[in-house]
């Protein structure tokens, strides 16, 4: 299935080979990649390439990793079709802002039907996202990636196609500008706490609740990136000054 690498460009020809083969639905969603050991050998490729190439599908949308259960294919989403280097261009920090607020408006209905719809099994996938991030907690690792898989997820559990490729969407549109944000603003292990809670209140199959839930979230949420824009803003305006020579 998997064919040696030429020299053009090792981490693009990775990419581009295994995301054709999950378009032509050789490799299906859902489905886990080889270890990383037999793809180095059936590709050709170094360790770092391999890695690189899977960190930037992962980015777009196209795998997932589990910590400690391996890297695995995810559903092709309309989002996947959006070039993250061109959005980044078109964002300012002020749009990140109004981007926050279109999610203090759908998630929290959001969190509404997942509590009144999500099945026994929905409701324990999100529980596995949280026990990914716990150890991501514990490794030092950044939340990143696994508090947004669990918000992509929320919508899916709602029953709403048509939602989840919105919160898809948005994801892509603020990944690159978000993620050194919170990555410095943002506590992980406050994260998980929160995200615990969240499941904990769907958990009740009480709507009200569940909204309320997310928009208490996410107005910490938003509180830790009004730090960070102010923060910016600072550094920009008082650059560290240069000792005489």
């Amino acid at each position: 299935m998997f064919e040696t690498i030429d020299k053009k460009s090792i981490v693009e020809s990775i990419r581009d080979q295994i995301r054709s083969l999950i378009l032509q639905e050789q490799l299906k969603p859902g489905s886990k990649l080889p270890p990383e050991k037999k793809l180095i050998q059936q590709l050709g490729v170094s360790r770092p390439a391999l890695r690189e190439a899977i960190h930037l599908m992962v980015g777009e949308g196209l795998l997932e990793v589990h910590s400690g259960r391996g890297t695995y294919v995810r559903e092709p989403t309309s989002a996947t079709a959006i070039q993250a280097d061109v959005v980044s261009l078109l964002l300012m920090p002020e749009d990140l802002q109004e981007i926050q607020e279109v999610r203090q408006i759908l998630e929290p209905e959001i969190a509404a039907r997942v509590a009144e719809r999500a099945t026994e099994k929905e409701l324990n996938d999100l529980e596995h996202i949280l026990e990914d991030m716990a150890r991501a907690v514990d490794a030092g690792h950044s939340t990143f990636e696994l508090a947004w898989r669990f918000h992509r997820r929320l919508p899916k559990a709602a029953g709403n196609a048509a939602m989840a490729k919105i919160i898809d969407i948005i994801y892509e549109m603020i990944k690159r500008g978000e993620r050194t944000l919170y990555d410095q603003y943002f506590d992980p292990q406050q994260e998980l706490l929160d995200h615990r809670a969240l499941v904990e209140v769907l958990r009740t199959r009480d709507p009200e609740k569940a909204r309320a839930a997310m928009q208490a979230h996410l107005k910490v949420v938003n509180e830790n990136l009004s730090t960070a824009f102010l923060a910016q803003q600072g550094a920009h305006e008082n650059p560290p000054s240069r000792s005489p020579d």
